[in-house]
């Protein structure tokens, strides 16, 4: 009796979701893109000691065709993309220094103008922060909505693009002169598949 009635309960699940649109699935992914390597530099006289302000460091991630390389098998009966989320972690910033960042991040679609995504202040870089939300679709704070509408288009057409950052440290104190690290971006992407016609 209750596998009769779980098996109409789920044939009525999906009639339902049939029609003339078809039958529609969700694919969701967290995409983990490839580090950003970030050089902060003082001069030698002052390594060891605090400095107010660093100049600003231009950086970016080379093109990313998410779309391609994660959805593949449905792209062709991709309805939408949506971003659900995007995080960042630092990364092998050395311990015994320390800075804070200002960071202005943009988005440069294959072929279009750069759009300003956000801007944020990341305080105490030396705790290397791990997966902090940048970007939530149900609160998407400062975040510029024009840039996050335009990524999921490009997803959608398969376009690439590319992330930018202009970094200044604030508060340096580098134990060397030069110190390496990373910045590790990941998106929660959900494709809408569109599964019969």
């Amino acid at each position: 009796m209750r596998k009769t009635f779980y098996l109409i309960a789920c044939l009525t699940l999906v009639l339902w979701g049939c029609g003339d649109a078809g039958v529609q699935s969700d694919v969701s992914k967290n995409i983990e893109i490839d580090p950003i390597a970030v050089r902060l530099s003082v001069p030698a006289l002052v390594v060891g000691q605090l400095v107010p302000q660093t100049p600003p460091i231009n950086v970016n991630t080379g093109q990313i065709d998410i779309s391609s390389d994660e959805f593949d098998e449905y792209l062709d009966d991709t309805e939408k993309f949506t971003i659900n989320q995007i995080t960042y972690t630092i990364d092998n910033f050395p311990a015994g220094s320390s800075a804070d960042l200002d960071i202005d991040m943009t988005i440069e679609l294959q072929g279009q103008s750069v759009q300003q995504l956000l801007s944020i202040r990341v305080d105490n870089v030396q705790n290397n922060p791990v997966d902090v939300l940048l970007y939530d679709k149900n609160a998407p704070g400062s975040v510029n909505a024009a840039a996050i509408t335009s990524l999921e288009q490009a997803l959608k057409d398969g376009t690439s693009f590319r992330v930018g950052m202009t970094l200044v440290g604030e508060d340096v104190t580098l134990q060397t002169q030069d110190v390496d690290f990373n910045f590790i971006f990941k998106f929660d992407v959900t494709a809408r598949i569109q599964l019969v016609d």
